[in-house]
């Protein structure tokens, strides 16, 4: 089974054979609902918008590029011979839907995130949003207990719902559907011609003032991979510097650094099962401070 990102900050430098095969198979697993669920997004309109083929590739490209797969590998091939030609690229996604499909059953909670997040990558990709996709994105919240919890995914709903009440979307209305979902998955391939997979969506509640950011004695947890440097390095910073360090979120954690890039190892394609905790622990008014990378580097005068 193919490594699904490359090693290095954030990983465990000794991981043994079977823990390593088992995080395989479950990024594989990721990965393939968060790409079945982009396709199904971007043919929710029912047909496939010329301004959505750029981000099909980069999608198709970066699902190559982690699981050496045959149907993204065709798929880009199809791209290159009918870019000009919808109808048939439509043709060709309904029936890579289809096949893989059946090796990828919604099994689990984890599962209907991924996809879910995927679908919504899709339908705004092109950052154009149609009736037919708010009515199916609607479909998926309605019929779904796991997603609403996530207030972010709850917003999106209630916009989506405002949005399709006259039976249209204008574009402001699109504009403000598109915003929510770039809080789940980031920004679309046609702003940054970039895939969406792995990258970190926003996080609500990041503490903005720097003046408020101290670390002598304070206690830091770390997620995802950063770019300033390995974990334990940048652990050690924070220990020179008077702070403290812990692998997990509890109720005395004073920070949350969440990296520029999402770990391979995430719970869900945008988040990991620390900022899920410490969401959790600040909806009910405790700590910690969510901090994005910039500012920790910025601290430490990297």
């Amino acid at each position: 089974m193919v490594e699904l990102f490359r090693k290095g900050s954030g990983t465990l430098e000794h991981e043994g054979p079977a823990l390593g095969r088992i995080h395989a198979q479950a990024n594989h697993r990721k990965a393939l609902g968060y790409w079945l669920g982009f396709l199904k997004g971007v043919m929710a309109s029912e047909r496939v918008e010329r301004a959505e083929m750029p981000p099909l590739r980069a999608e198709s490209e970066q699902f190559l590029s982690l699981l050496h797969d045959d149907d993204a590998a065709e798929l880009i091939r199809d791209l290159d011979i009918w870019g000009d030609a919808p109808e048939e690229v439509y043709a060709v996604l309904e029936t890579i839907i289809g096949i893989r499909s059946r090796e990828f059953a919604v099994a689990n909670d984890k599962d209907e995130v991924n996809e879910f997040y995927g679908f919504c990558a899709g339908i705004a990709c092109d950052n154009s949003i149609t009736p037919t996709e708010v009515e199916k994105l609607l479909t998926r919240l309605d019929s779904s207990v796991v997603l609403l919890k996530d207030s972010r995914v709850a917003s999106l709903g209630e916009t989506a719902r405002r949005s399709i009440a006259d039976g249209r979307i204008t574009a402001e209305e699109a504009e403000d559907i598109c915003g929510w979902i770039s809080r789940l998955v980031g920004d679309s391939a046609t702003d940054t011609g970039l895939a969406t997979f792995g990258n970190v969506g926003v996080i609500d509640g990041a503490l903005e003032d720097a003046s408020q950011f101290v670390i002598p004695n304070r206690m830091f947890v770390l997620t995802g991979k950063f770019v300033i440097g390995p974990r334990k390095v940048i652990a050690g910073m924070i220990f020179e510097r008077g702070g403290d360090w812990k692998e997990t979120v509890c109720g005395r954690t004073d920070y949350l650094v969440v990296a520029a890039e999402a770990s391979r190892d995430w719970k869900h394609s945008h988040e990991g099962t620390k900022i899920i905790k410490a969401m959790e622990l600040r909806q009910k008014g405790g700590r910690p401070d969510l901090v994005l990378e910039p500012m920790l580097a910025k601290a430490l005068d990297l």
